[in-house]
């Protein structure tokens, strides 16, 4: 069975559907050409192309891979939408689900944001007409919460400087495994690359801080669920500035939880804060932790305090 197509559009193919080329080339059904479509299995000339109806043009080269079933059933394909105004959107992930889509394709929030905005009729579009999605920052496949997207490259280039500048505040609770209380504290250690690709705290990487604090504990179940402002970016920022100085995050098998089973990331983006590209003005947006992160404690006493946002809030001072 192949893995994946290639294909060079003939001169007696141009103007046709892509989705008519695809299934010719493949023997796939409609239906499925469609949805490895949306999956953003299909690529025009290296780019991932998600408009079925696209009219192909000679010599154009077509890559094509099967979509990865285990991705497709994830919160059933639904988009959880917070916000949406002219310049920007903020979705709420669930935990499994790329926020961008792996190289051989799969569904990841981007393509749903993307499907969304290409049914929206204030959307910008690309010259190949397809929406232009301003993702601005990330989160691990099996994390979860809030993300920003911006909808026009003006509202993108101001949200991703707001980000860069730190004007942008986010706040995540995550579940750590410690046999002490976690003292409220600042980590500042600088983060490079490790050679398995993840990170690591070394003196020759680049500055990363990140408040701590906690909002409940445990002594039993030697849990502590703990409250984080980054007031840097960097990649898996919490996970390895919490493994390093509080406690490895439950679930993350890849900085040193014994227990992990494959399951969720118990990392949740909780809020977001910024100022508005367009109006100026504060916004903010809350996301309870869902049912997979509680469950991640099993039957540890850790309630989420009313205010844990104050809390970590006033830690971060």
């Amino acid at each position: 069975m192949n893995e994946s197509w290639r294909h060079v559009v003939q001169a007696q193919e141009a103007g046709l559907r892509l989705d008519k080329v695809v299934a010719t080339v493949t023997g796939w059904a409609r239906a499925k050409v469609r949805r490895a479509v949306a999956a953003g299995a299909v690529q025009v000339n290296d780019r991932r192309c998600l408009v079925a109806a696209h009219l192909v043009a000679p010599d154009e080269e077509l890559r094509i891979f099967p979509v990865n079933p285990d991705r497709d059933h994830i919160d059933d394909g639904k988009l959880r939408l917070l916000f949406e105004d002219e310049a920007l959107l903020v979705v709420d992930k669930p935990a499994g689900l790329p926020t961008q889509p792996p190289p051989r394709g799969g569904d990841a929030l981007s393509l749903r944001v993307a499907t969304h905005l290409a049914e929206a009729k204030d959307a910008e579009r690309r010259r190949d007409g397809q929406p232009h999605v301003g993702l601005i920052h990330r989160l691990d496949r099996d994390a979860s919460g809030l993300l920003l997207f911006g909808k026009r490259k003006e509202a993108t280039a101001a949200l991703s400087r707001g980000l860069r500048r730190h004007n942008m505040r986010r706040y995540y609770l995550a579940l750590v495994r410690t046999a002490v209380t976690v003292p409220t504290q600042q980590i500042e250690e600088p983060l490079a690359p490790n050679e398995q690709g993840g990170t690591r705290c070394h003196a020759s990487g680049v500055p990363a801080r990140t408040t701590v604090v906690q909002l409940a504990f445990d002594p039993v179940a030697r849990l502590a669920l703990v409250g984080l402002r980054l007031h840097s970016g960097r990649m898996h920022q919490a996970r390895v500035h919490l493994a390093w100085g509080v406690g490895v995050i439950v679930g993350d098998g890849r900085y040193g939880d014994p227990l992990a089973d494959g399951s969720r990331l118990a990392l949740h983006c909780a809020a977001l804060q910024l100022r508005h590209p367009r109006s100026g003005e504060i916004m903010r947006w809350q996301s309870p932790p869902p049912p997979d992160f509680l469950a991640a404690s099993g039957s540890a006493a850790l309630p989420l305090p009313e205010d844990w946002l104050r809390q970590i809030e006033e830690a971060a001072q």
